[in-house]
Formats: structure tokens, C-alpha cells, sequence
């Protein structure tokens, strides 16, 4: 019978104190061994409580034994007995420390019975991934500074060297605002990153970091190390209420294990564009964990603790253009959006009957100064198509205005920039001459009797540029502003 010996993972002076202890055990358990071996055996005694010798004196009506009163036994053999349980109860706390003993792990969601449909699949692909999944800690001046998971997705057997993708933010210093658009977040690319092997020793090692964009929050980092573990495959292919499963590492490199079904969601106001979500919680050491679906391949990668993760078809494209460029440009807008099919069916229907559209992006709000505001696209309008083709791909929008109950179609020329991308809601100072408010309709009825060129009956304010004059607009003359389709 092949028997695998575990150890505690004590220092050398508990296993010193442990063995000194199985050697008076063994003595006072087995003295034909200790006398016959003259040394110490390497397999310590079998643990053994310490009993009273005490005599009995009869049954009850029920059989029990009676054992005779304490008080009557050898005070010097009860004193013993006190310091062998001592003993008993510190060896039974190192039997606990034994990784086949140790239940002093979280539960994983699979234990759960409403998961009895999947558990045997999922457990299968968990415990094949896992052995990709690292923990990573990052420091500032020796002090800690984040904690993350990560996963390989790069090993090379020649060189044993391997390239970890995980969360941005294990750098992020600073992160004043909740509004990600806000883009007040510093990051610390100098800061000391260790991952934290999967071996029987627990290695530590630094880690070397090769890019990371602020954007989408993706940082990938050179490891020299060995393993024995097949790298997942990334699938662009993810479907709304697909069933799915999150990993991660915990602060003690416990592998935590989360199940939920992506969610018909847009992101918030407040979270950037490129974000999905799942009916679980992300735990906050979870961050940069890899998405897994049940085909053992790699979804997306979780990013927020409120359930956000960046899909696989964002960072295969981030990893493709990283290569060709060593950043990743993308286009900024100047807008946040909201997608009609994640709406509910009931809005959707309104927005379809009183509009003749159903699907496209909403604007929710227009950055302050950008080019779309002076284009005239406002909060409402729709965005059906960017030049005949995916939204999510070029930079000529088909906006469908909606107060004018017509469509339009207008040229957009956007900044292309791997930096932040800032979008401001816009204020205006209220001055005396605010004291007398004027009606919309007088104002506009002044615009038409003044025949301002350009202007259009519905304008909403008087610094707005619209009409023939937008269509006209010189925002590709501004510097940085060009034409291009975007890499993503």
C-alpha cells in the first residue's frame, strides 16, 4: 500500500519538540519498541487520549458501567494525566495542520445544492485551471500596497519563463473618485510585485512588470518559474445568462471558486464602457482572476468587486494591438452610453413605438467642450450605426435625434489616445441676469425672427453649434483629433 507522508509545515524546532514528545509516547505506549530500536522511529505514535486507570464498581439499571469516585485514584497519577492531555491536545493541533486535516478553508460555492446540476463539471474544470491561478501582492517602500489574483496566459518550457495577466489596480495608488471617468486614479509601475507559486514551499518571487493600461485596468507580468499546467484558452464567444465560474486566491492562497450567469446589464454611469457582469459577488481578492466557462476556457477576467468583469474579446484585442504597438489607442468619445437590448422589454417597446428603433446605444450624457457636444449630440440621442457597421467599431455615428423625430447623419472626428479618457458634465455659472427667467419658447421664437444661420428651431442653448455650421465643423483640424477606425 502506497502511503504519502505530510507535513505540518512547522519550523524545525516543533518538529524538534514534536519528536522529543512521540519519544516519551512511544516510551510510555510501547516500551518493547523503544527498548528494541534504540532510536527514535521517523513515524510517530498513533495518538492516543490519556486515561485514568479507574476501577468498576457496578452497573446501572441500565447497564453503564459506574467507575469508582476520582477522589480515590493517585493524586500524583492525576497530575500526570493533566500534562499528558496537555500533550495530547498540542499533537492533536498539529495532526490539524496536516493539508488532509486542515478544514480551515473557505467553502467554495460548488458544496452548495443548488449547484448539484453542474458540481462534477464544474469541479473538473476549477481543478484544471486552478493550477494557472496565482496570488500576487504588491508593495510600495516594503509596505503593502494591493492584493489580486492573476492566471498565466504565457509559459514558454525552454526559458521557464511565463507571462501572468491580471488587474492594473494590484498598481493603483490612488483612486480619489468613484467615477472612473473622472480619471483622477494614479498608478505605481515602480511598485515591488511578488506572485505567490503554487509548490509545496509556497515560493515567492518578484515579478517584472511588461505593460499595463489604465483604461481597461490589464497589467501583465514576467515570472521565471516551472510548472507542470496546460495555459487555458481565451474564447471571444460569450453569451447573455451563460453559466460561468469565477476564480481567484485569497490572502492565505486558499483558491476561492464563485459560480453565476452573466447578466443582461450595461454598466453604470459611473464604470467604463467595456464592462459585463455576473450574478455573483467578485471577492475583493479576486480581482484579475480568470472567467471560466464550462468548456474550461477563459470568458473574461473579473475587474470589479461589484460583480464587473472585462470579456475575453476586449483582452484578446488588447494582447493582439499591445503587440503591434506596445499601447493600446483607442477613440474618445466624449459620451457614456446605454444599450437598448439590456433594457427592460417594456422600454425597449416604448423606445420602438415612438421611435421605430430598437436597438443601438443611448447617450446618457455629453463631455463638456468635446466634439460631439459641438456637433449638436445631446442626452437622448440615439446611435444606430458608426459607418454602416458595428457601434463598437468605427468613428462615423448615424445619430437618430430623437426631440426632432428624425434621422441624421453627421461625421465625427474623435482623439485617439492610450491615456484616460475624461468626460466632464457640463456647468454654467448663474449670474444676476438669471434673475429673470425667460420662457423656452420666447427665446426660440427670437431665434427664428433673428434668422441666426445654422441654428435649428429646438437649439437648447445659445453657445450650442449645430446645423449647417456643425456639418461643417474643423474638430479633425484639432491636434490629435483624426479620422481612424477604432482597434477595438
Amino acid at each position: 500500500m502506497k502511503r504519502a507522508r505530510l507535513s505540518t509545515g512547522g519550523d524545525e524546532e516543533e518538529i524538534a519538540e514534536q519528536a522529543h514528545g512521540d519519544e516519551e509516547e512511544n516510551a510510555a505506549t510501547s516500551p518493547e519498541h523503544a527498548s528494541s530500536s534504540g532510536a527514535s522511529s521517523a513515524v510517530s505514535s498513533p495518538l492516543r487520549w490519556p486515561s485514568l486507570p479507574r476501577a468498576v464498581v457496578g452497573e446501572t439499571a441500565f447497564g453503564e458501567k459506574m467507575f469508582e469516585p476520582f477522589t480515590n485514584i493517585d493524586s500524583a497519577i492525576v497530575e500526570a494525566q493533566g500534562m499528558l492531555r496537555t500533550r495530547y491536545f498540542a499533537k492533536r493541533d498539529r495532526e490539524l495542520k496536516l493539508v488532509s486535516l486542515d478544514d480551515d478553508v473557505p467553502r467554495s460555492c460548488l458544496v452548495d445544492q443548488k449547484l448539484i446540476h453542474c458540481r462534477e463539471l464544474a469541479t473538473k474544470i476549477v481543478l484544471q485551471t486552478s493550477k494557472v491561478v496565482l496570488g500576487l501582492s504588491s508593495y510600495i517602500d516594503d509596505k503593502l500596497l494591493r492584493k489580486s489574483s492573476g492566471f498565466l496566459i504565457e509559459w514558454d518550457s525552454e526559458s521557464k519563463v511565463g507571462t501572468v495577466l491580471t488587474s492594473a489596480l494590484l498598481i493603483q495608488s490612488k483612486f480619489p473618485f468613484i467615477d472612473e471617468w473622472s480619471a483622477g486614479d494614479e498608478y505605481a509601475p515602480h511598485a515591488k510585485v511578488c506572485v505567490h507559486l503554487l509548490d509545496k514551499a509556497e515560493t515567492t518571487i518578484v515579478a517584472d512588470l511588461l505593460r499595463y493600461d489604465k483604461h481597461y485596468n490589464l497589467a501583465l507580468f514576467k515570472i521565471n518559474t516551472h510548472m507542470d499546467a496546460q495555459i487555458p484558452s481565451f474564447t471571444p464567444n460569450l453569451n447573455y445568462a451563460q453559466e460561468v465560474v469565477v476564480l481567484g486566491r485569497d490572502g492565505q492562497q486558499n483558491l476561492s471558486v464563485d459560480h453565476g450567469t452573466v447578466q443582461y446589464q450595461s454598466p453604470s454611469s459611473l464604470h467604463r464602457h467595456h464592462y459585463m457582469f455576473l450574478r455573483c459577488g467578485i471577492k475583493k481578492f479576486g480581482i484579475g482572476g480568470p472567467i471560466i466557462n464550462f468548456d474550461g476556457q477563459v470568458a473574461g477576467m473579473a475587474s470589479l468587486p461589484e460583480m464587473g468583469f472585462i470579456p475575453s474579446s476586449i483582452i484578446l484585442k488588447c494582447l493582439e494591438i499591445w503587440k503591434s504597438f506596445d499601447y493600446i489607442p483607442r477613440m474618445h468619445f466624449g459620451m457614456k452610453f446605454l444599450a437598448i437590448t439590456l433594457l427592460d422589454p417594456a422600454r425597449i417597446e416604448k423606445i420602438s413605438r415612438k421611435c421605430n428603433i430598437e436597438s443601438g446605444l443611448v447617450v446618457t450624457q455629453v463631455s463638456k467642450g468635446s466634439t460631439a457636444e459641438k456637433l449638436g449630440v445631446r442626452n437622448g440621442d440615439i446611435i444606430k450605426s458608426w459607418n454602416g457597421e458595428n457601434i463598437s467599431t468605427t468613428i462615423e455615428v448615424d445619430v437618430f435625434h430623437i426631440r426632432k423625430d428624425s434621422s441624421v447623419t453627421i461625421k465625427l472626428a474623435v482623439k485617439v489616445s492610450n491615456d484616460f479618457e475624461v468626460i466632464t458634465k457640463g456647468t454654467y455659472p448663474v449670474t444676476p441676469k438669471h434673475c429673470t427667467i425667460v420662457n423656452d419658447d420666447v427665446m426660440r421664437n427670437e431665434r427664428r425672427g433673428q434668422g441666426i444661420k445654422g441654428t435649428v428651431p429646438m437649439a437648447d442653448d445659445d453657445d450650442v453649434v449645430r446645423g449647417e455650421e456643425a456639418t461643417r465643423g474643423s474638430a479633425v483640424e484639432e491636434p490629435g483629433d483624426i479620422e481612424a477606425r477604432s482597434p477595438l
